[in-house]
């Protein structure tokens, strides 16, 4: 046996929206379904709108009827009518005050409730950089020469120095980057590799006509889990070395 509920069908609109008129403002919460299987909107707020403010109506109870709905009000003696035309509710809302009646009639729309997020600010990561890197180089070679530098690492909480010569603290398994550039920035080599017993022996051919004379420059970087370290050094290219005799 199938059970089939009839459901109206605008009742799931009113899920999480708000329908308003220039003077009441219905705001719907979740729906629910009944022990019948009948989907039924729920309110979580009714508001009564004026010019100088807005009169929260007290425990109201919603009951749809066909293509409308009525809204009533025990406490506050108020009673608002909807009915359905399709996407807009034409609404009837009276409110009995000492033996009189309020009338107010007007066009009501739907409109998404504005859900409003709370941004978390980002927690402040205060990274940890604890790398040293020291480099030694020869200030000047050659054509058809090779250059060569030297990189050293450590560990800057043991050893933060400039003696190239130590070796307390030093770190294998460094990634090392150097760039070489020529003397109007074009890159002309890049090499990569690690430390391995805390050093990294670069070495870059210099051919033997197509760099001129000039100051070239290799960008080094650094990598590892307890930091990150820069350096730029520079070296002059000379020329051809004399021929003896």
């Amino acid at each position: 046996m199938m059970l089939i509920s009839i459901i109206p069908s605008y009742a799931t609109t009113f899920q999480e929206k708000l329908l308003e008129s220039d003077s009441v403002k219905i705001s719907f919460g979740d729906d629910v379904v009944d022990y019948n299987g009948n989907v039924k909107p729920t309110i979580k707020t009714v508001e009564l709108k004026s010019d100088v403010g807005s009169i929260l109506v007290k425990n109201p109870v919603f009951r749809t009827m066909g293509n409308s709905f009525t809204i009533k009000s025990f406490e506050d003696s108020t009673i608002i009518y909807g009915i359905n035309k399709g996407s807009t509710f034409n609404l009837h809302t009276l409110i009995f005050v000492d033996g009189n009646t309020i009338k107010f009639n007007d066009v009501a729309k739907f409109s998404i409730l504005e859900i409003i997020k709370e941004i978390i600010p980002e927690k402040t990561v205060h990274k940890i950089d604890n790398l040293n890197m020291l480099v030694q180089n020869p200030q000047a070679t050659f054509n058809a020469k090779d250059f060569n530098f030297d990189v050293k690492t450590f560990d800057k909480s043991k050893y933060s120095g400039s003696d190239f010569q130590n070796f307390l603290g030093k770190l294998d398994g460094v990634k090392i980057t150097a760039v070489t550039k020529n003397p109007d920035g074009k890159i002309l080599n890049t090499q990569t590799g690690v430390t391995k017993y805390g050093i990294y022996e670069g070495k870059i051919y210099v051919p033997e006509s197509l760099w001129g004379k000039g100051w070239y420059t290799i960008e080094i970087s650094a990598s590892s889990d307890i930091g990150n370290a820069q350096k730029t050094i520079e070296f002059y290219v000379a020329g051809q070395t004399r021929q003896k005799g």
